[in-house]
């Protein structure tokens, strides 16, 4: 599949109300406008309310009569659904055709930037669980794929816009039940093309699961911005944390979903928290971190200011109101100007571009806040110049590698058995593992990580040197006294904090402390605190056989092998600052050719993808 470069449209002169008044010449003008700034790809939103406009009529007592028409009145059979805005959809569907764009279709948009369009019928009532409610969403979802399922241009369907924000859920075999509905409704008319689940703010054991949306759905997606729903709130988004977040992010959900994954919204906000020139910064970084890193695209919100538009949910929020590629009078952006770039960069770079080589797994384990530590552990791999997937078993078995790290080990039960009896069967046939502590409880401790527990310390605050570098941790640790392991480090009062022990064939690490949420919890935490050299040393092996070295904690490298002596190689600049880099080519390998920027100097928020092959 093309890399999915694009953005989230509702028309510039009516936004969410752009189905109502419907303007066949102004839609024309702007997707002219986007496809020659380099939009690719739209996310498009049948708005719920206007394809479906059922009311009800009531009798005597109240009690229900019949379904009307809420525009004008009329009788409603069948599915209510409005044929003049279908062929509207189909129109937009052509002229997309007609600039070489391609949609994804959010069916199900009952909700958008804060407020519900559903049927004037189930006004007051719960969309995701209510019956009627089901029954009337089901019926318009037949109605709109069997429609337009013809139309070129449609090459995903989406669930919705984060459906669940349209009501609560009592447990997770609701929100199962709801999108289960969705996507047999949409495979039932067509089942050609993948689904996406449209959903934000996922969890492994929420209400909302992300191993769900996984089962159900063919493509996961994030929506992340530089928010605390990531995260990305503690430092410019501009820096290291917020923008590998939306990379790491997606990373993790399509680990544990087993399913790939894209950016499918992304943005930054208003200018309160930074410039336009920085929201243009963030733009290209995270479409050059999408593309390396093996998702299937990027989308931004939105494609125009709608300052101009005088009702909700734009007057609800002022954060709505300044989003776009360009401004409410349609003016370009900074951000216009880099969408335009890296699509014609895209044109000159291999497509699809080839897939990510991963080197290892973050296995997650149960009682923790699986995403801040996937993220964390994913950012750390990052920093040292080798990149991990994620896994989560629920009892399924664990995916083949070398090399796992398991962070921030916290709680009663950090896996089920059969699993941890898995991992270390795995490690002692020759794999490695490295495990932080933040509490949790393991069986056979002296044996795995070749020490006695002497009893635990909670709230302590430590100091050790590494590599030169003078370094503090705080929280939970582990009173240690070596028996096999060989001890890295020790704190100021001599506890060991990073120890390797031999396992059979393989060999256990273990960070008695949790470098992942310390970093992850505070501010400019991946650059005050250089945990990333602990994961260097675990992995010091995989990376000294990369093609290609760097050596700044800012600049991440990836991977993308075209055969067996072809790869492509792509090196960033996660940080807010020009990076002179400091390369080693790999005494295997040549560069035979630059495909993007240079090897001198790397700007803020930039990269250079090289090809290398093996001599």
């Amino acid at each position: 599949m093309e890399f999915m470069l694009g953005v989230n449209y509702w028309g510039r002169d009516y936004g969410t109300e752009m189905w109502l008044h419907y303007d066949k010449d102004a839609i024309r003008r702007e997707l002219k406008q986007l496809s020659e700034y380099g939009v690719r790809c739209m996310r498009v939103f049948p708005n719920w309310r206007d394809f479906q406009p059922i009311d009800k009529s009531y009798g005597y007592l109240g009690k229900f009569g019949e379904y009307t028409n809420s525009h004008d009145g009329s009788v409603v059979f069948g599915d209510g659904v409005d044929m003049d805005r279908i062929e509207d959809f189909r129109d937009f569907c052509r002229v997309a055709e007609e600039n070489q764009m391609t949609l994804v279709v959010s069916i199900v948009t009952g909700w958008m930037s804060g407020r519900l369009f559903v049927p004037p019928a189930i006004n007051g009532k719960n969309p995701i669980t209510d019956p009627e409610a089901l029954m009337l969403m089901r019926r318009f979802i037949h109605r709109f794929v069997r429609e337009l399922k013809d139309e070129k241009s449609i090459i995903m369907w989406d669930l919705g816009n984060e459906c669940n924000c349209m009501g609560p859920v009592w447990s997770a075999f609701d929100s199962y039940k709801w999108a289960a509905t969705v996507v047999d409704s949409i495979r039932s008319e067509d089942n050609t093309r993948p689904i996406a689940s449209g959903m934000h703010a996922l969890e492994i054991s929420g209400n909302w699961r992300i191993t769900h949306q996984g089962e159900l759905c063919d493509v996961m997606t994030t929506h992340p911005y530089p928010s605390p729903t990531i995260g990305a709130n503690k430092e410019p988004y501009t820096r290291l944390r917020a923008t590998f977040a939306p990379t790491a992010q997606s990373l993790y959900y399509s680990g544990v979903g087993k399913k790939p994954a894209y950016i499918q919204e992304s943005g930054t906000f208003t200018e309160t928290i930074g410039s336009r020139e920085m929201s243009a910064d963030f733009m290209r970084i995270q479409i050059l971190s999408a593309l390396s890193n093996g998702l299937l695209g990027y989308q931004w919100w939105c494609a125009w200011d709608q300052k101009h538009l005088d009702f909700s949910p734009y007057t609800w929020s002022l954060m709505e109101e300044s989003l776009g590629l360009f401004d409410e009078n349609g003016a370009p952006k900074p951000v216009a100007h880099v969408m335009k770039m890296m699509s014609q960069t895209l044109e000159k770079l291999p497509s699809p571009f080839p897939k990510r080589k991963s080197d290892g797994f973050c296995v997650l384990s149960y009682e923790m806040n699986h995403q801040n530590n996937a993220m964390a552990s994913l950012t750390f791999a990052k920093q040292a110049g080798f990149d991990l997937d994620v896994a989560f078993s629920e009892g399924d078995p664990l995916p083949e590698s070398n090399l796992y790290f398991m962070p921030s080990i916290t709680g009663w039960s950090i896996l089920r058995k059969a699993t941890w009896e898995q991992l270390l069967d795995r490690v002692s046939n020759g794999a490695t593992l490295c495990i932080s502590y933040d509490g949790g409880h393991m069986i056979d401790v002296p044996k795995v990580i070749g020490a006695q527990s002497m009893g635990v310390m909670t709230g302590v605050n430590h100091n050790f040197t590494f590599k030169g570098e003078s370094v503090s941790y705080r929280g939970n640790e582990v009173l240690l006294t070596p028996l096999t392991a060989e001890v890295l480090i020790k704190n100021e009062e001599g506890n060991p904090v990073f120890l390797k022990n031999r396992y059979g064939k393989g060999t256990v690490y273990f960070i008695n402390f949790s470098p992942e949420n310390i970093a992850f919890d505070t501010a400019d935490g991946f650059n005050k605190f250089p945990y990333y050299l602990i994961y260097k040393e675990v992995a010091k092996d995989i990376i000294s056989s990369k093609p290609i070295l760097v050596y700044d904690r800012n600049l991440g490298i990836t991977v993308n092998p075209e055969n067996d002596f072809e790869s492509i190689v792509t090196i960033l600049n996660y940080s807010d600052k020009a990076i002179v880099p400091d390369i080693k080519v790999n005494s295997n390998y040549e560069i035979t050719e630059i495909l993007y920027g240079n090897t001198k100097i790397i700007p803020k928020c930039d990269g250079v993808i090289l090809r290398v092959k093996k001599k």
